[in-house]
């Protein structure tokens, strides 16, 4: 039973030496696949609105977010990477990772137009905190090394915990939410095959039921000691099914690495990542005995203060991710003081409620084109896929558009918002002086048989004159809605659930 039971205990989780050599390579490997496909973008996702870039253009972001830094720290970021794949200076490597990863995919979520690259950014950053603190305790405070493991257990299985209530509370229940990002061509793989397909399919039932159903069911038992592998094994295999499906990136890969944590000596997880490794020229699992005299230093950093702070961070995490709840299904903030705390300490840590992939964001995708202001000429340019080139087959480009039309649904009282995000957004397209860019709202309906997208509104951007005009095409179509059963309501702010309007 040790291939699929953990053992008891909640507080010292097992992990061996060789599985974390394997998390910290995979994830190096899936680190330098991110930094290679962000680099024809560079410009674009790394410099701030000043040099044509998606950041605000803001003295904060600029001191970052500019040409003489920005060479500079994507080179010290791959070579971070490169370090964490040949095992090399680990705990120096996961740290400067975790500065860049804290920075771009969690500080820049409310100042940019790539949202802090998503989801995609989301769990880069979070598996570069965990991978920081099992090398750190590895080399600086190995008797914290357990508890450094269980942060990151408990941590994934709140995440995965939060993101399958949400489904189940956004409309996953009612056969409301896979589908549409199997059928949208800016992020299904097959969207083609499935449009065709009719929306109350059996298939579309049973993908939406276990999507919410297996993240909860997951979560519980990642929380329970003997049951931590089975839980890991049930995300792990459910994300190398949606791998194959929608174009996320290397999210996927990330959260399949994340599952690794669970992985507990003799389980079946870990002998086969020893088995796997054979086939790698050179690699081997470490022994403990090996990587403890490695790993000696003559600095020991204060275990007691280390494990402090990390069990202050798993005692409050429950109660961080209440809090979350409490705003955004209640509608209502906390007392002011614990309301100010709670957003701070969350946005510190990049702590949220995870709502990838609802019907909100997937039920609708925008096709831009050029076209002459005289009208005779009209050019496509959001070709998703490998048939739009580098720029629009990248998942940060669609996260980019996808967050910017959402605005119309999550701050649909603030037009000012989303024109502000809108003409930032098209500054950074082509467009020659006699034209003008053209976003179509198209929205994904139900129909008897088939999924059929339509037209359903207009925006015309003039970047020389800074102007949008909305032409709506179906007067019984609301851009500012959202999806039927979402629980969303208009936030006061970015980065905060609470409700607009509410005390």
């Amino acid at each position: 039973m040790d291939l699929l039971l953990s053992p008891p205990g909640f507080w010292q989780p097992e992990l061996s030496i060789g599985v974390q050599a394997a998390i910290r390579g995979c994830y190096g490997v899936l680190l330098l696949l991110t930094l290679a496909l962000v680099a024809p973008q560079a410009k674009r996702f790394l410099l701030s609105e000043r040099w044509g870039g998606y950041g605000q253009d803001l003295p904060s972001v600029n001191i970052v977010q500019n040409p003489i830094c920005m060479p500079l720290i994507f080179a010290a970021w791959v070579t971070s990477a490169v370090c964490l794949i040949c095992g090399q200076y680990t705990a120096a490597a996961a740290a400067l990772n975790l500065i860049f990863s804290r920075y771009f995919f969690v500080a820049m979520r409310w100042k940019g137009c790539l949202r802090g690259f998503g989801a995609p950014g989301f769990m880069t950053y979070w598996l570069a905190m965990v991978v920081f603190l099992i090398e750190f305790t590895t080399h600086y405070a190995q008797d914290q090394r357990p508890l450094a493991v269980l942060v990151g257990q408990v941590d994934f299985a709140f995440i995965m915990l939060s993101a399958g209530v949400y489904k189940l509370t956004a409309g996953y229940a009612q056969n409301n939410g896979m589908e549409y990002g199997m059928v949208n061509p800016q992020w299904g793989y097959w969207w083609k095959f499935f449009q065709k397909m009719p929306p109350q399919s059996p298939l579309f039932q049973f993908l939406n039921f276990n999507a919410w159903f297996q993240e909860i069911l997951a979560a519980v038992l990642m929380l329970i000691p003997e049951t931590r592998f089975l839980g890991g094994m049930i995300i792990l295999l459910s994300f190398v099914f949606i791998a194959t499906q929608i174009r996320l990136g290397v999210l996927c890969e990330v959260v399949i690495t994340c599952c690794f944590l669970f992985f507990h000596p003799g389980s079946a997880g870990e002998r086969f990542l020893n088995w796997a490794t054979t086939f790698i020229p050179g690699a081997h699992f470490p022994t403990e005995q090996t990587v403890l005299l490695a790993t000696a230093q003559p600095v020991q950093f204060s275990s007691p203060v280390v494990g402090t702070l990390m069990m202050a961070y798993l005692v409050i995490l429950p109660l961080a991710h209440a809090g979350l709840f409490y705003n955004f299904y209640s509608k209502k903030p906390l007392p002011q003081l614990l309301q100010v705390a709670l957003e701070k300490y969350t946005n510190f840590f990049g702590i949220i409620i995870w709502r990838v992939f609802s019907a909100d964001h997937t039920n609708f995708f925008p096709q831009i084109y050029q076209v002459e202001k005289s009208g005779s000429g009209k050019t496509h340019i959001s070709r998703y896929g490998w048939q739009g080139g580098l720029r629009f087959n990248n998942v940060g480009e669609s996260i980019a558009l996808t967050c910017l039309f959402t605005t119309l649904k999550y701050y649909a009282s603030n037009q000012d918002l989303f024109n502000e995000r809108l003409l930032r957004y098209a500054r950074t397209l082509p467009c020659r002086e006699d034209c003008v860019l053209v976003f179509e709202y198209n929205s994904i309906k139900k129909e008897s048989g088939c999924f059929s997208p339509q037209v359903v509104a207009k925006y015309i951007v003039d970047t020389r004159t800074n102007s949008v005009e909305e032409i709506l095409l179906d007067k019984d179509f609301s851009v500012h809605a959202t999806s039927p059963n979402s629980p969303v309501a208009e936030g006061i702010r970015p980065g905060s659930y609470v409700r607009l309007g509410s005390s």
